[in-house]
Parts: C-alpha cells; sequence; structure tokens
C-alpha cells in the first residue's frame, strides 16, 4: 500500500513558461525609460509575456515549494492506480499579483489535474511582473509535479 505521507510533489519555479500575446513596446525605447509618461502607454488588459521584471511567489522558490507541501491533497484516486506525473496549469497573474484565468494544460488525470487547478486558485498574491516599472498583467504556466512514492 501506499503511504499517502510519502509523496513528492516538485515545481519548475524557475522554468516559468509564459504564454501569450505581448502588447509592449518592441525594441529598446530610451524615452520610454527616462519619460515619466512612459507608464501610460501600457494598457491595462495588455498581457505580457516576457516583462523586464518576471513575477515570483512572494517568499521565493522555498515559500512556493512550502505553500504547496502544505495545501497538497494528494487525491485518493491517484494513490489507489498509483498514478504520478506532472501538471502544467496555465494562468494569468494579474499586476496586482492574482491568479486569473487559470487552467489545465496537460496532466495524467485521475485527479491530480484538479488538484494542482485547486491549488493554482488558492495561492497567496505573488509579486507581479514589473515593466517599465510599473507592474503589469503576465500569462505564467507552472509544472507541479506528484509522485505518489510507489
Amino acid at each position: 500500500m501506499i503511504n499517502p505521507l510519502r509523496f513528492l510533489l516538485g515545481v519548475g519555479l524557475l522554468g516559468l513558461l509564459g504564454t501569450g500575446q505581448s502588447l509592449a513596446q518592441n525594441g529598446p525605447n530610451p524615452a520610454a525609460q527616462t519619460s515619466p509618461m512612459a507608464p501610460a502607454a501600457i494598457k491595462p488588459d495588455s498581457v505580457f509575456i516576457n516583462p523586464e521584471v518576471r513575477p515570483q511567489f512572494t517568499g521565493g522558490d522555498k515559500a512556493f515549494m512550502a505553500y504547496l507541501s502544505k495545501n497538497i491533497r494528494y487525491p485518493p484516486l491517484a494513490l489507489q492506480r498509483r498514478v504520478s506525473g506532472r501538471v502544467f496549469v496555465k494562468f494569468i497573474l494579474s499586476a496586482q499579483g492574482k491568479v486569473q484565468d487559470a487552467h489545465v494544460l496537460s496532466g495524467p488525470g485521475s485527479g491530480l489535474n484538479d488538484e494542482a487547478l485547486r491549488l493554482v486558485w488558492l495561492m497567496p498574491p505573488w509579486e507581479p511582473a514589473r515593466s517599465n516599472g510599473q507592474p503589469v498583467r503576465v500569462a505564467c504556466t507552472v509544472p507541479i509535479s506528484f509522485n505518489s512514492g510507489n
């Protein structure tokens, strides 16, 4: 029998993948870096894929791992079937650092997809991405790995 407390959980925060459409300015623009009016050029509904400063879970990778370890509920069906694998969850991180529009891109199923999505929706706010010194929305994909310990 699999001990539900023996499972391992991993995530590649450094491997945060940005996807979506970038509405940022193309190429270097010295005026955008020095002009106090530059932030007004960023539309509030813009979604960035490669901001100047990437978003970060508050407290960094260790804090994210601690959050996952504390809040994980390995699904009984996945334990019973000894299902392990990686779930990719895509979401928009708002300029306030809150998760929006989260959905599973791929995963092994058996409840693991739903559990990864639940964990992402319940995350506390992140330190948001920044462009031209102001917080911006960014598309992110987070891989969450489950190992039932078998």
